[in-house]
């Protein structure tokens, strides 16, 4: 299972869930001072390839239907239609969050600032450099509950009754681990034991 996770934006929080770890961090994508489309074209550029170099199998997102001005609208649209457009040609799920219910999820409700989504990712052993990083991490804890449930509903054992992922004892240990996590358990020294430290993606 390898999943990407991104945080819209000129300054574009990514998180990568690949072979049992996590790599995030921040893609920085120049203002709207730059010339008309660039910042498009290289979200577009750097998103393909992400996609080719770690054979991303979803896409998962923050789905905003609130912006502060005109800008900020049109550029966060610009970028959503854009991972749109190259999901679907490329035929890869691209499924998105509402941000009260990525809020909610990391930190118990729907309305948390900046820093308190900072502190929560904090608690479950990362070490998040900026917000839009932070956002990034909270959907990827998100999108691997949404897998897990997804497969829940898919694998079942012998007697017929939906098993776990990640109990019968032949699941990848990082999957058992996310089953850990998100059955109310904060592992956090095998979370340190698979959090990548900061490996940089280039474009």
């Amino acid at each position: 299972m390898t999943l990407l996770a991104l945080d819209l934006g000129s300054d574009c929080g990514f998180a990568i869930y690949k072979d049992g770890k996590f790599i995030s961090g921040t893609k920085k994508l120049g203002t709207y001072k730059e010339k008309f489309g660039e910042r498009f074209y290289a979200f577009r550029k750097w998103l393909l390839n992400i996609l080719e170099k770690h054979s991303i199998e979803s896409v998962y997102f923050e789905r905003v239907y609130g912006h502060k001005g005109v800008e900020a609208s049109h550029c966060y649209g610009g970028f959503m239609y854009t991972l749109a457009s190259v999901c679907y040609q490329r035929n890869i799920p691209c499924i998105s969050f509402s941000v009260q219910a990525i809020k909610k999820f990391m930190t118990g409700k729907g309305n948390a600032n900046k820093d308190e989504m900072i502190a929560a990712v904090k608690q479950k052993g990362f070490q998040p450099e900026t917000d839009d990083e932070a956002d990034a991490i909270a959907i990827m804890l998100l999108a691997l509950k949404d897998e897990i449930s997804r497969d829940k509903k898919t694998n079942k054992n012998e007697s017929g009754s939906f098993q776990a992922l990640g109990e019968s004892g032949t699941q990848d240990p990082a999957t058992s681990l996310a089953s850990e996590f998100f059955r109310g358990l904060t592992p956090l020294a095998n979370f340190n034991a698979t959090v990548s430290k900061k490996n940089k993606i280039s474009a």
